[in-house]
């Protein structure tokens, strides 16, 4: 109580200089039952809290289990033992249980996990360190610090985030986990599947990217997609690059804009250095294209481009089972936003670069024969906020997706075939994709000898000053069929002059990196 007591003071201190703030307490296992209670006794505190395997699992955990069969044997074996849970061995202790289980005697099991630890701490001298009358209360303190979180869990009103290994075998972190999103009304858990109970301390475990992707990372009471959004870090950044430098040596995309003159260039010279500016273009099957879209501007422009999305694609999700991070993971780490005309226009009167996709999910999830194809709808919302923020629109059209996969099944034929209907209502739930107006289901592709992907921003088109766009209807209606014409004619564009390219094909592309070096850039059609 007194550990709790002094965490206590600490957090009511800050609350008191930023009482609007939210707070977050990270708690590792013991320390992961001090956060619970202190989340108890302060229910009016804005409080979220990071809970990495935490002890509250403690009677049921296997460390408790050996304890209890070897502490009458030897003082040193109860040490032993008790030094595990400072240490990332935890793997000891599965061997000396399996041991157990499969009928050998207790001695022979302690006998090998006294003589592996002896061997493991010899460099450390922990038993010389640690006194074995403070071992011995480190343990108590560990089963009264669960006992005291267990008995205030239905008072925790804080979001709470599980960070749960499923190969911990030290706690039974994974139906903790369970247990404790049922008791916790605001909790979201975070499986790592091959990680033991010492998470923060293996490989590939950011703890800042987790609280990004579960949308808990806030400045104020509520969480806002828009103004609580900051960029991918330099971490962040080289998981996306190892994520997707597969597809970008495969389709090595090839990108062109075009200067106020009209002239077009390679590259992306030709758009605004600065926002807000509003990119309109269209889909390829899947979405395919924005990766490599996101990662040139990142690369060359040093800007995020904030992706509109349909609201399918944000599940509210409380439960996730990943070694990196899935497709929703990277939209919410790349600062996608649903698709609200009010997203929208908070996008674009804070600067920033916004990525409109009119033909939405229809164009990304579009038949056979309908590639390179555009459905838009016939809404001028979009050019009129462009006018009322002084945005710049840059309309660009993709091509390349007949040189990626076969499409080989869509919606309509899976929904005519037997059983259809069946199939797309079993796949959308367990996707988490379905909402009262729509069934979605991703088409069936096949992948062939990979092409190339090839870009084109257009000309900008300035909307300071176009009030006529915002009084005059007729005024908007022109200007979007202008933006929706200018896409149509930039995707003509670039499937005439893709066949000038003599990289088009991937052998081609090899054998001028091998000969180049592979960060070299690929030539492709003169403009």
């Amino acid at each position: 109580k007194q550990l709790v007591t002094m965490v206590e003071d600490v957090v009511r201190a800050e609350h008191s200089t930023s009482p609007n703030k939210p707070m977050y307490l990270l708690g590792n296992s013991f320390g992961g039952c001090l956060a619970l209670a202190v989340a108890a006794r302060n229910p009016r505190i804005d409080l979220i809290l990071v809970l990495v395997n935490p002890a509250t699992s403690f009677e049921r955990s296997e460390i408790k289990k050996l304890l209890s069969v070897f502490s009458p044997l030897s003082n040193n074996a109860c040490i032993a033992i008790t030094a595990l849970l400072n240490y990332n061995i935890d793997n000891e202790v599965n061997m000396a249980l399996s041991r157990m289980q499969s009928g050998k005697h207790p001695l022979e099991a302690l006998i090998r996990l006294t003589n592996n630890m002896s061997s493991s701490l010899k460099h450390t001298n922990v038993l010389d360190k640690l006194p074995e009358d403070t071992l011995q209360w480190k343990m108590k303190l560990m089963k009264r610090a669960a006992q005291y979180a267990n008995c205030r869990l239905q008072s925790v009103t804080a979001e709470v985030l599980l960070l749960a290994s499923c190969d911990d075998n030290l706690l039974p972190s994974k139906s903790e986990a369970y247990r404790l999103q049922n008791k916790i009304p605001k909790s979201k858990i975070f499986f790592f599947e091959k990680h033991g109970h010492s998470l923060l301390l293996e490989h590939g475990v950011h703890v800042s990217s987790i609280i990004k992707c579960a949308g808990l990372y806030r400045h104020s009471r509520r969480y806002h997609r828009v103004f609580d959004y900051i960029p991918p870090s330099t971490t962040e950044l080289k998981e996306v690059d190892k994520a997707s430098i597969d597809l970008l040596f495969r389709t090595c995309p090839a990108m062109f804009s075009t200067l106020e003159d009209g002239t077009v260039v390679r590259g992306l010279a030709g758009v605004p250095e600065d926002g807000p500016v509003l990119l309109v273009g269209n889909h390829m099957l899947l979405g395919i294209e924005l990766i490599s879209l996101a990662a040139e501007f990142m690369r060359h422009k040093k800007v995020v481009v904030r992706g509109i999305a349909h609201p399918l694609l944000f599940p509210k999700k409380t439960k996730t089972w990943s070694e990196g991070h899935d497709f929703f993971d990277f939209l919410n780490l790349w600062g996608g936003v649903p698709m609200t005309y009010k997203y929208i226009y908070e996008l674009l009167a804070a600067g920033e670069f916004v990525l409109l996709y009119p033909g939405g999910y229809r164009e990304a999830l579009h038949c056979k024969g309908e590639e390179h194809r555009i459905f838009w709808p016939e809404q001028t919302e979009f050019v009129r906020m462009a006018a009322q923020c002084n945005a710049t629109i840059v309309p660009f059209g993709v091509v390349g997706e007949d040189d990626i996969v076969n499409l080989l099944c869509t919606f309509d034929g899976i929904r005519s075939a037997p059983f259809g209907k069946e199939i797309m209502r079993a796949y959308s739930k367990h996707l988490n994709l379905r909402d009262a107006k729509h069934e979605v289901i991703f088409p069936g592709v096949c992948m062939k000898i990979p092409g190339r992907f090839y870009y084109r921003f257009g000309k900008p088109i300035p909307m300071r000053g176009r009030q006529d766009v915002l009084t005059d209807r007729r005024a908007a209606t022109v200007l979007y069929a202008h933006i929706k014409s200018e896409v149509k004619g930039i995707i003509s564009y670039l499937l005439e002059k893709r066949e000038e390219d003599e990289y088009r094909k991937i052998s081609r592309r090899l054998m001028f990196m091998a000969s180049q070096g592979f960060n070299t850039q690929v030539p492709s059609f003169d403009p």
